[in-house]
C-alpha cells in the first residue's frame, strides 16, 4: 500500500505541475493556447534540451582535442617529405663537439659539454611534444604547433601575462611571408642590423644533427603565424628550403581543424582560402595591425585592473586556492573594473571580418582572374568594407564609463594597419611591407 500511495502522490504532483505550467503558458499566449499548442511547447523544450546536451558533448570533445595538442594534426610522411622526431637523429652532436664551448677553459670544458648535452636533451624532449622534423633531400623543415590558453583576467598572474603579451606585440623583427589558409605568416627579417641569435643557430644544429658555424651564413629562415588572440594556436617553422617549397608545405596544413579547436573560431580561416598575390603582403600587415591593436587594448585593460585590485578580494581568492577552491572565486577588483574579455574577442573577430570583407569587395570589382580569388574568405555579411579609421580605445571607453548599461558599445576597428603597425612601399610591380613597433 505504501508504494501505491507514493505512486499516486507522484501522479497527482505531475498533474498539478503540468496544470500550472499550462496555465502560465496560456497566460503568455493571452488565453489562446490549445492542447496541441501546448504539446508543441513541450516538444520544443525537449528539442532545446537535446541541443544543449549535444552542445555540451561537443564542447567536452573540443576540450579533449585541445588538451591533446596540435601535433596529431601535423602532416604525416608522404612522397615528398619524410617525417621524424628531433631525437631520432644525433641531435646532441653540436653540444658534444661544437664550437660553443671552445671559449671555456680546458679544465671546465668536459663538464660544460656534459651540461650542454643535458640541456639539449631536455630541450629536444620538450620540442618533440608539439613538433616534427620534415626532410626532403638536402632540405629540412622543423614545424611546431603550440596551443596557448587564454590568461585568466580575474587573477594577478593572468593580468600580468596579458600586460607582457601586449608589450611583446608591439615589437617585431618579421616581415610578411604570405597568407596561407587564412593565416598571416611572417618571416624573420635577416639583415646587417637584425641577425639570428646564437641560440637559434644552436637550435638549428640540434634539429639537423650538425655543428654550429658562427662564421658563415645561418643558412635557414624562421617563419611564424598565429590563429586567435589570447587563446591562440601558434605556428613556428625553421627551414633551409626555398621559400616556395616552404609555402607549399604550409599550404598542406589542416587549418580548418585547427580553427575548430578554439572556443571562438576566427573568421577567414579555411584550407581553401586564396589571396591575390599583389595584395597579400599588405593584407598580412593589416591583419597584424588589427591583432596588435586589440592586444594593446587587452594590455591596457589588464593594467587598469592591476591598478584597482581589491585587497579583500585578493585575500579571499588566495585563501580559496589554499583550500582547493578556484583562485578566481571573487572579482579581483571588487567589481570596480569590468573585464572586457568577451568584447575584445568579438571585436577582434569583427575587425578581421571587416578587413577581409573589404578585400573581398575589392576583388569583386577587379577584372580578370584575380577578381574571384577571395572567394574563400566569407566575413561578416553586414560589413560594408573599410570605413573611416577610429582608435579602439574611444570605442571601449563607454564600457567602463557606463558598465551598468545592458547595451554593448559600438566597436570600431582601425582598418588597413593605419598608425604604427607597418608600412608598404611599391617599386614597379613589386610591393614590400614591413612591421614596425609603434
Amino acid at each position: 500500500m505504501g508504494a501505491l500511495r507514493f505512486i499516486g502522490f507522484l501522479l497527482i504532483a505531475a498533474v498539478v505541475v503540468t496544470g500550472l505550467d499550462y496555465y502560465q503558458q496560456d497566460k503568455k499566449s493571452e488565453g489562446t493556447l490549445s492542447f496541441s499548442g501546448y504539446l508543441t511547447i513541450i516538444n520544443d523544450r525537449f528539442d532545446l534540451y537535446q541541443s544543449e546536451l549535444a552542445a555540451e558533448d561537443q564542447e567536452r570533445e573540443r576540450q579533449q582535442r585541445w588538451r591533446a595538442g596540435g601535433k596529431a594534426l601535423l602532416p604525416a610522411s608522404n612522397d615528398e617529405w619524410t617525417r621524424r622526431a628531433i631525437v631520432d637523429a644525433d641531435f646532441t652532436l653540436d653540444a658534444r663537439e661544437g664550437v660553443l664551448q671552445d671559449n671555456i677553459s680546458e679544465a671546465a670544458r668536459p663538464l660544460a659539454k656534459k651540461v650542454a648535452v643535458q640541456k639539449t636533451e631536455q630541450l629536444a624532449a620538450k620540442m618533440d611534444r608539439n613538433s616534427w622534423v620534415y626532410q626532403k633531400g638536402d632540405h629540412t623543415i622543423w614545424l611546431q604547433v603550440l596551443f596557448k590558453n587564454n590568461a585568466n583576467s580575474n587573477t594577478l598572474a593572468g593580468n600580468i601575462a596579458v600586460s607582457v603579451d601586449a608589450v611583446q606585440s608591439s615589437k617585431s623583427d618579421y616581415v610578411p611571408f604570405g597568407i596561407i589558409g587564412g593565416v598571416a605568416f611572417f618571416q624573420f627579417a635577416q639583415n646587417n642590423y637584425n641577425v639570428l641569435r646564437v641560440d637559434d643557430r644552436a637550435f638549428w644544429s640540434m634539429i639537423t644533427a650538425s655543428k654550429t658555424d658562427l662564421n658563415g651564413s645561418p643558412g635557414f629562415e624562421i617563419y611564424k603565424g598565429v590563429i586567435g588572440l589570447g587563446e591562440e594556436i601558434r605556428f613556428k617553422a625553421y627551414s633551409d628550403a626555398p621559400a616556395e617549397k616552404v609555402r607549399a608545405f604550409l599550404t598542406g596544413l589542416d587549418y580548418d581543424s585547427y580553427n575548430t579547436l578554439l572556443r571562438r573560431p576566427v573568421p577567414g580561416i579555411s584550407n581553401g582560402s586564396v589571396v591575390n598575390p599583389e595584395d597579400e603582403a599588405e593584407l598580412a600587415v593589416n591583419m597584424a595591425g588589427v591583432r596588435s591593436e586589440f592586444a594593446k587594448l587587452r594590455g591596457e585593460i589588464a593594467r587598469l585592473r592591476l591598478n584597482n585590485v581589491d585587497g579583500l578580494a585578493l585575500l579571499a581568492n588566495t585563501m580559496s586556492a589554499q583550500y582547493g577552491l578556484p583562485n578566481d572565486t571573487f572579482e579581483l577588483t571588487g567589481n570596480q573594473i569590468n573585464s572586457a574579455d568577451d568584447m575584445v574577442q568579438i571585436g577582434y573577430r569583427k575587425g578581421l571580418s571587416d578587413l577581409l570583407e573589404g578585400e573581398l569587395q575589392k576583388a569583386e570589382t577587379d577584372e580578370g582572374f584575380f577578381g574571384s580569388l577571395f572567394a574563400g574568405f566569407q566575413g561578416n555579411k553586414d560589413a560594408t568594407g573599410p570605413k573611416e579609421s577610429v582608435g579602439l580605445l574611444a570605442g571601449f571607453k563607454s564600457f567602463f564609463q557606463a558598465s551598468d548599461s545592458d547595451q554593448a558599445p559600438q566597436v570600431r576597428v582601425t582598418k588597413g594597419g593605419n598608425g604604427s603597425i607597418g608600412e608598404c612601399a611599391s617599386k614597379g610591380a613589386a610591393k614590400r611591407c614591413t612591421l614596425g613597433g609603434g
